[in-house]
């Protein structure tokens, strides 16, 4: 068992809880996309912009302003300042929040470091945290202004690498967390390559279900286990070159993310079973890869259910938040099967 300072318990535990803002900032963008908020503030002011409009005189500027957006000029034209105020919320929510995990962040950091509370080798890998921080707020620009030009929507590959950065500051914060708690040394995938390349798929998955989204596919063939009266429907290609259906066409990006899914469910059950039947004493590994097996059914049904009903609100946020902890997870698993114990 290793030791654990004051500084080390003061230090992780300002990563869980950043782990945590990160989950629930994910979660509030879930929740800005699916309301159909997320193009509702059309311009960017990352020190001004987190006062909101007060007075009655604020509001209607800011609607002014929104009028000028292709949103609203060729989708919400009917939209009242009422309206409007529903969809600010969500953008304003979402924009405050990352910016208040930038100030949680960064004066604990600027505390940790001049008081030399965290350890030198830690150091730069914490300082690569606050780098993909920032590159995350760039990032959600850019994607919103994707939105803003002509078409009011954004482009679902920005929509993708904003989600999957979001993830990987997740699970990169998680793996910082063990790395002080545990204090093993680093041996990349050297071991546990068959649990490497189920993360893997994960983050596959975690890309085409951030095509499903900036596509509206999943507002497309809403059966299952079938897509239609077909297993797999003519239209998924349709495109040419042939290539262009995995990136562009709904209903190759549907059938992909069912794909995915279904090896996954299998593969991570495989991995348990055998693990269960050669191991008799379960581990800290083990339980985190029995309940990474079961997030990834719970997931899985989360997804048919979200399907089947037309992509609710509820259960797409609970089904991007289930997403949130299976990262979660496959950071502890990584971190457990790609490092040695170190001898002090």
């Amino acid at each position: 068992m290793n030791n654990i300072s004051f500084n080390d318990k003061s230090v992780m535990s300002w990563l869980l809880i950043l782990v945590i803002m990160v989950i629930i900032m994910v979660s509030i963008g879930g929740i800005t996309r699916l309301t159909e908020s997320g193009l509702s503030m059309v311009t960017w002011k990352p020190v001004t912009g987190i006062v909101p409009p007060f007075s009655e005189e604020a509001w209607q500027k800011e609607f002014e302003v929104y009028k000028s957006s292709p949103e609203y000029i060729k989708k919400n034209y009917h939209f009242e300042l009422s309206d409007f105020k529903k969809i600010y919320f969500w953008e304003f929510l979402h924009r405050a929040f990352g910016r208040l995990i930038g100030l949680v962040f960064f004066i604990p950091y600027m505390f940790f470091l001049i008081s030399k509370k965290i350890p030198k080798t830690m150091r730069f890998k914490i300082f690569i945290a606050f780098i993909l921080g920032g590159s995350q707020g760039v990032l959600g620009w850019y994607m919103v202004k994707s939105g803003l030009v002509d078409i009011p929507a954004v482009s679902h590959y920005r929509l993708c690498a904003h989600l999957l950065l979001a993830y990987i500051i997740i699970f990169y914060l998680k793996v910082l967390y063990l790395n002080i708690k545990i204090k093993r040394e680093w041996s990349f995938f050297k071991q546990g390559k068959g649990w490497n390349f189920v993360i893997l798929l994960i983050f596959l998955q975690i890309i085409y279900g951030a095509f499903v989204a900036g596509k509206d596919a999943g507002l497309t063939y809403n059966t299952f286990p079938k897509m239609g009266k077909d297993w797999f429907p003519m239209a998924a290609m349709m495109f040419s070159p042939w290539w262009i259906n995995f990136f562009e066409n709904t209903a190759m990006i549907q059938f992909i993310h069912r794909l995915l899914g279904t090896i996954l469910l299998l593969v991570s059950c495989g991995h348990v079973i055998r693990r269960f039947a050669i191991k008799k004493k379960t581990s800290f590994l083990d339980k985190n890869l029995y309940a990474l097996s079961f997030l990834i059914l719970v997931q899985f049904g989360l997804g048919i259910l979200t399907l089947i009903n037309l992509v609710p609100i509820s259960l797409a946020a609970l089904h991007q938040f289930c997403a949130s902890l299976i990262v979660v997870l496959c950071a502890n698993i990584f971190y457990l099967v790609n490092t040695k114990e170190i001898k002090y």
